[in-house]
């Protein structure tokens, strides 16, 4: 018989990252799959808002104009009442035809709905945010009078040791932005 052949006999088992010198660890480990459908669903979504404008499907905006972002996260499923971790949002703009990218929470530093730190599941499976941008936050550069801006926003759940457990991003559109109101 070959030294190679398993001939029928079990692999050993894989040893425990929690008590790897236990050489009887429950005679071997076995996994418990949880469905992420029925456990842990999320969804996400971001939407500049722009509030004195007939038209909210207008992506046109004055750099003299007050607009809000509001972030939603929706969490189904068990598992998320016992989960706990800070989440963070921003939104990316690009400006299309020249440099300059910036994230939002990068101009309003201090406005506290970029992010829910401490959240616990047990408290809450709804999220919402939302930033008020104020006039003038968004600049053009001297000589622009409009700028076009790909868009994105983005979300992490971090957990207690800073790794990302969630990440995604929604492409929310182009915006344009001119000067004034």
């Amino acid at each position: 018989m070959s030294d190679d052949c398993n001939c029928g006999n079990k692999p050993p088992p894989e040893p425990s990252r929690c008590w790897p010198n236990d050489p009887d660890y429950l005679d071997g480990k076995t996994e418990i799959e949880l469905p992420p459908e029925r456990f842990t669903k999320v969804f996400w979504d971001a939407d500049i808002l722009d509030l004195d404008d007939k038209n909210k499907n207008d992506t046109i905006l004055g750099t003299d104009e007050l607009f809000k972002v509001r972030f939603r996260v929706e969490l189904r499923g068990r598992l998320w009442r016992c989960i706990t971790g800070d989440w963070k949002f921003d939104v990316g703009f690009t400006p299309i035809g020249r440099e300059g990218a910036f994230l939002l929470s990068s101009l309003l530093p201090s406005d506290p709905n970029f992010g829910y730190p401490n959240w616990r599941g047990c408290d809450t499976l709804c999220i919402e945010r939302i930033v008020t941008v104020p006039p003038g936050t968004i600049k053009l550069q001297e000589g622009e009078d409009t700028v076009v801006f790909e868009t994105a926003a983005k979300v992490e759940l971090r957990c207690c040791d800073g790794h990302i457990a969630v990440a995604g991003y929604e492409a929310l559109e182009e915006y344009q932005f001119f000067r004034g109101a």
